[in-house]
């Protein structure tokens, strides 16, 4: 095993022996449900509901090379030889199956058996403990290194910076093993304390033990997951340069074809000078990165993870011209040739990433040229200004990253405080142009002499003309066409996205902010190779269109239910209808009940399972008046109004899209209700994709509540019984939103008699909220158990808990729907249990 490619397929084909089941990676973009982090950048980001149990694995154990993006070390490329953006991280994961054992004698196995690298060269770390978090010395793991034959002063004990891994926040967490490989004293800082974990580059930690077993809280709590979770990563460019003895990732072969390609091409060799080498460093990781990023979808902006591809893009052109190489986009077929066996979407997405990233490396070098020769005239003083700096930035595209690496390349500094003022500056001139472009777009679009006629009722792809075009600024240019599919933000519905294309050059461009204009409408795109007269393809995704439209008809449906359960006197407020959710604004004076929730999902979805036809038709408004017709108080209608109809049920003025049958709606789920001012309320729901994603989450929680209660049971079988059979059963003090509030002391239980007691009452007031605490040998117990039905009304069974138990001098935590914990002040369980009610009956009345 010496190659990069014998090392992926070796750690992949070495678990799959061990009965793990290969799984392709991840995508560099998050899934929907994880809002932490604009890219994935470790292993185990893909497998996190799967870590916290709200998800079932495919297989309980798993193993994957997974690709991944780190956004903080993009300025750091280049520097030395070790830092990268993208790189591959080789993972093995066990799900409630072996723990620190199984992954200590797996990585041994694969050290010694297959990368065989020198032992002798090999040391660990292991997690020291932690006061604040409560966790001692991870004994367990030092005694497993010894025991395989890790000698004793070759285990170096280390802390929670460095031994106790987390996402960087609440999630799950866990202390942590690191291996390390000895590269020499000739990279030594020389110090005499210098070992794993120094800052220096002799020892190398390329795989990571991580043992997954608690989740941190935001109080900076930890408590137990329900099961015990082996999370492991190997960087497979770090690996790789221990197999092949070179000091630095960007020698091993798995960049030596890239490398080759840039010397070939610029006519530079990598080592050739230092600029040289930093500039073949740069070229090979964002050549990787910006390939990888595009063919997962995104695409270059000014936000998010579209303006981190900007941003590597841009570094590297510019590093690219420094070394006379252009057409720098051609790189992707050298990454793509190398890649592709193990990563498809390559290959299947080559001629987009071609095409993006030729016309973004295009649009830049125009503006580099002339924004180099600002540079170098500003570039005499010490100081670069602010002004200056800004000037690059807004006139040149030059990202103040970039404008900083090339000052330091000159050492030379940056007056980042006064670039910083004058951008706060421009966004506040900004904010008070909007209207200005809006009125700009009026101007062009009445210029025009035509309407744009919306055909996005009926299609979402269509073939269309570009009427007229103007430039706006780089790269931003209004148009309007002759047909058009995108639905301009009216009436609670967002504005579409979407792009257009001209199919006989590939240019394309994508739609950035929409002007409705009466029954017209101008459109801003960002893209190039366009003209007026272009013929060209305008196109909205479906995966985007078509959950808004569930959405849009789904708050029909409930604007009709409400009526029905609360009272004629509800009317709609205000909406916001997206593809990924909706919330709705209605007037009612209170918090709905259970019940009533209940009732209101209950009849939506009823009506979404009757399968209904949605009608929708053009009409005078004096005939939609004799219709009934819903009309929204304040809305000003035209004599010609569209009205939505659910024969039968609901009719309602609408100039959104809609379903064709209430049945492509899909589930109907109410995430939460909620006050928004005097006499306003506000649900927010999903539906289709998302409702089935809620709900699967939902069912995995309820079975694995199940589960824990029936171990609990099991475990408390010959006493719990028996114990609790002969205490007085606690009722509701209060019923509150229809919600049984149960708050009692009851003495002599233990923790499993309590929670064993906990769980009769909460069955028997269903829906309740209960809340039990006990004085048991100089110790306090306490249990909250809630009915699943409250927790969308914002109980969190795990909050209430931890609350009460500060009072009592302890701690604890769980689930939403159970939780216990712990303390030894008996004297203040009173306070701690009134602490709990008020908190329940509090939230249960918002």
């Amino acid at each position: 095993m010496r190659t990069t490619a014998e090392l992926r397929e070796g750690y992949l084909s070495f678990f799959e022996s061990k009965a793990h089941k290969r799984q392709p990676s991840g995508s560099l973009i998050p899934p929907s449900w994880d809002r932490s982090t604009l890219l994935n950048s470790a292993g185990v980001q893909p497998q996190m509901q799967f870590m916290l149990g709200r998800d079932t694995p495919p297989a309980p154990l798993l193993t994957a090379a997974q690709k991944c993006f780190r956004t903080p070390d993009i300025d750091e490329v280049g520097l030395d030889g070790h830092h990268l953006t993208f790189f591959e991280m080789l993972g093995n994961f066990s799900f409630g199956q072996y723990f620190k054992d199984g992954a200590i004698e797996y990585a041994w196995e694969f050290i010694t058996e297959h990368m065989r690298l020198d032992m002798g060269r090999v040391s660990v770390t292991v997690f020291a403990g932690d006061p604040e978090l409560g966790l001692g010395e991870d004994e367990a793991a030092v005694r497993l290194w010894q025991q395989i034959g890790m000698p004793a002063e070759r285990i170096y004990r280390l802390g929670r910076a460095d031994n106790f891994w987390s996402v960087g926040g609440p999630g799950p967490c866990g202390p942590d093993t690191e291996i390390f490989y000895d590269r020499g004293e000739a990279l030594s800082c020389g110090k005499p304390a210098c070992a794993p974990g120094c800052a220096c580059e002799r020892y190398l930690e390329f795989w990571n033990l991580v043992f997954m077993e608690f989740e941190l809280h935001a109080d900076g709590t930890v408590t137990p997951l329900p099961a015990q979770n082996v999370d492991t990563g190997m960087g497979l460019e770090r690996a790789a340069s221990t197999l092949q003895s070179v000091t630095s990732v960007y020698e091993t072969d798995g960049y030596q074809a890239i490398m080759d390609w840039i010397a070939a091409e610029s006519g530079v060799a990598f080592g050739e000078s230092e600029q040289a080498t930093k500039a073949h460093r740069i070229l090979a990781d964002h050549g990787r990165g910006m390939t990888f990023l595009t063919a997962d979808g995104v695409v270059p902006s000014n936000e998010g993870r579209g303006y981190v591809l900007r941003r590597v893009i841009r570094r590297a052109v510019q590093q690219a011209h420094a070394i006379g190489l252009e057409d720098l986009w051609r790189l992707t077929d050298v990454v793509t040739e190398q890649m592709a066996p193990w990563y498809p979407e390559l290959e299947e997405n080559h001629a987009r990433v071609r095409e993006i990233l030729r016309a973004e490396e295009e649009r830049f070098s125009e503006t580099l040229a002339r924004g180099m020769r600002l540079f170098e005239e500003i570039a005499g003083d010490e100081t670069i200004s602010g002004a200056d700096a800004f000037r690059l930035h807004d006139t040149y595209g030059f990202p103040l990253e970039l404008t900083r690496e090339l000052a330091r390349e000159r050492g030379l500094a940056v007056d980042e405080e006064e670039f910083t003022r004058r951008m706060e500056e421009q966004r506040s001139r900004s904010r008070a142009s909007a209207s200005r472009q809006e009125a700009r777009a009026a101007e062009f679009s009445a210029e025009a002499s035509f309407a744009t006629d919306f055909v996005g009722f009926e299609k979402t792809d269509v073939l269309t003309q570009i009427g007229a075009l103007e430039a706006v600024e780089d790269g931003l240019f209004l148009a309007k066409l002759r047909e058009s599919p995108f639905y301009v933000a009216g009436g609670g519905q967002v504005t579409d996205a979407g792009t257009i294309e001209r199919e006989d050059t590939g240019a394309r461009a994508v739609l950035r902010e929409a002007y409705r204009l009466g029954d017209d409408q101008a459109l801003l795109f960002e893209g190039d190779g366009f003209a007026a007269g272009d013929r060209v393809r305008a196109v909205v995704p479906w995966r985007v269109r078509f959950p808004t439209m569930a959405n849009h008809t789904a708050t029909h449906l409930l604007h009709k239910a409400l009526q029905e359960v609360l009272g004629g006197h509800v009317q709609q407020a205000g909406s916001a209808v997206r593809p990924d959710k909706f919330r709705f604004d209605f007037t009612h004076a209170q918090a709905l009940s259970a019940e009533e929730r209940a009732e209101v999902e209950r009849r939506v979805n009823a009506r979404i399972f009757a399968n209904s036809p949605v009608l929708a038709f053009v009409t005078p408004i004096d005939e939609a008046r004799k219709l009934g017709a819903t009309m929204l108080f304040g809305e000003k209608y035209g004599d010609e109004v569209r009205v939505v109809e659910v024969p039968g049920y609901s009719r309602e003025l609408c100039g959104g899209t809609h379903v064709r049958s209430t049945a492509e709606i899909g589930p109907f789920v109410i995430l939460g209700e909620a006050s928004v001012g005097a006499g306003t309320r506000r649900i927010e729901a999903v539906t289709a994709g998302e409702a089935y994603a809620y709900l699967h989450a939902k069912a995995i929680e309820v079975e694995e509540l199940r589960a824990q209660l029936r171990q609990g049971r099991r475990d408390a079988s010959t006493r719990a019984p028996a114990v609790t059979a002969s205490v007085e059963m606690p009722s509701p003090k209060a019923i509150v939103e229809g919600v049984g509030v149960v708050v009692e002391e009851v003495d002599g239980l233990d923790a499993d008699a309590l929670l064993e007691l906990s769980d009769r009452v909460r069955q028997k007031s269903a829906p309740a909220a209960v809340v039990l605490g006990s004085r048991e040998d100089g110790r306090v117990h306490l249990v909250a158990n809630f009915d699943p039905t409250v927790i969308d009304r914002g109980l969190n069974a795990s909050d209430v808990v931890k609350a009460a138990a500060a009072l009592v001098g302890g701690g604890g935590g769980g689930r939403p729907t159970m939780a216990r914990a712990g303390g030894r002040d008996g004297e203040k369980l009173p306070d701690a249990l009134r602490t709990a009610e008020r908190l329940i009956v509090d939230t249960l009345s918002a």
